[in-house]
């Protein structure tokens, strides 16, 4: 039973990215920075811990779990293709000229000293970046998040940026890598080579083809690998795929959630996940500890939990502990919304083709440049979208910088990747 219904999901899953690729003539396209974590996570390492351990869960969580899964997945994938929805443009979409390259070295510079103080304080872990990552889990997240955030923003700039010759851009692209790494977060990284692949796609309007996409699969698969032995190399060498597949436990642990029969909380862990985490502890002090994941953390993981460096995830645990067996409707209600605003941000990054819109599309796809997970963060995405926009418009030569926003017109960008991509 877990296996059928593992399986079964899994078809219906790849079905629905294969349709998704047709449709939009590309087999990379926006689905691909959700399909590139959900795949390995979720169902093949699963897949491989059911294989050699057995299951962690009956048969029912098993099913509820990939059902949630797939109902999610295949809602949004009809949503986006079939669904007629308006483009949005927002301002300083179309500037009268394109941005200095300028601008995206100043906020990777804003990326670094925002960063700075945690790599200063933890400067004898300097060759070991996942400690820093390990013993700031907790209380470190403005360091961590808005210094990925401006990292991801420079990346973006510099590619819609002019006069970036094919060197520059390679070496921007390996500093920025090199940074990621810094966090000692092997997803930081990857989301530099997904922001490159949608750029390819949907600015430049390359296809990728199924024979390309399947090359570029394994090629994707060994530079997880290398990703992993570039992070935490012990992982690999020391435990091989068994220790792999405890990347795929937050899904177990979500079943764990099922079979234990808590709930339905009626929405309280969600809208905790919504709210705690756009408060800096900082600012309140007196912040719960045990809100959404954490919650579950508390009953599941207590020691984990009481150790304050991070708890374990709980996937689509939270749902089912706040609303039990209509999780499963909802994951299709949730499905069908996220594909129409995917479809609406496609849109308008066709249409518009500025970084403003192309961040917005990031967000619907899967690939938010703030990496919070678990938290729909629209309202700050629109914000750094507005960001990208008026920097992007900013043209600096030496001596003074000058917004060109205030004239309106269509410009398609000599953009810094073309002798890249």
């Amino acid at each position: 039973m877990p296996t059928i219904s593992l399986i079964t999901s899994l078809v219906l899953v790849i079905s629905a990215y294969l349709y998704v690729s047709a449709r939009e003539g590309s087999y990379i396209n926006v689905l691909t920075p959700m399909y590139v974590i959900m795949i390995p996570t979720e169902y093949l390492l699963d897949l491989y811990h059911v294989i050699v351990f057995g299951p962690d869960a009956s048969g029912f969580a098993y099913a509820m779990s990939y059902s949630g899964y797939a109902l999610y997945t295949v809602s949004l994938a009809l949503a986006y293709t079939l669904l007629k929805v308006p483009r949005f443009t927002l301002p300083f979409d179309k500037p009268a000229r394109q941005g200095s390259k300028s601008v995206a070295y100043l906020v990777l510079g804003g990326a670094i000293a925002l960063y700075l103080p945690v790599l200063i304080k933890f400067r004898h872990d300097l060759t070991d970046p996942r400690e820093i990552y390990v013993h700031t889990r907790v209380g470190y997240g403005q360091y961590f998040l808005f210094s990925i955030a401006f990292l991801y923003l420079a990346f973006i700039l510099l590619l819609f940026s002019k006069r970036a010759k094919k060197l520059e851009f390679i070496l921007f692209f390996v500093a920025a890598l090199c940074f990621a790494w810094l966090q000692g977060s092997k997803g930081h990284m990857l989301g530099l080579f997904l922001i490159l692949a949608l750029y390819a796609v949907y600015i430049k309007g390359h296809r990728v083809r199924f024979i390309k996409f399947t090359v570029l699969s394994v090629a994707t698969g060994i530079l997880g690998l290398g990703l992993f032995l570039i992070t935490t190399p012990s992982l690999l060498l020391n435990g091989g795929l068994t220790a792999l597949s405890n990347y795929s436990s937050y899904t177990r642990n979500g079943m764990s959630v099922i079979d234990s029969g808590i709930g339905p909380l009626f929405g309280k862990l969600t809208l905790e996940s919504q709210l705690y985490p756009r408060i800096p502890r900082a600012l309140d002090p007196g912040k719960p500890h045990d809100y959404g994941d954490f919650y579950l953390a508390k009953r599941f993981f207590p020691d984990a939990y009481s150790r304050q460096g991070g708890a374990p995830a709980f996937g689509d645990g939270l749902w089912f502990a706040d609303f039990r067996v209509f999780a499963l409707p909802i994951f299709m209600i949730l499905g069908f919304l996220s594909g129409a605003l995917l479809k609406m941000c496609t849109n308008s990054v066709r249409e518009n083709q500025s970084p403003g819109a192309f961040v917005l599309m990031l967000f619907a796809a899967g690939m938010p440049l703030i990496p919070i997970s678990g938290t729909f963060l629209l309202p700050e995405t629109l914000a750094l979208a507005l960001l990208a926009n008026i920097l992007y418009a900013f043209h600096i030569s030496p001596g003074r910088a000058v917004p060109s926003g205030a004239r309106q017109g269509s410009c398609r960008p000599s953009h810094a990747a073309d002798r890249v991509l």
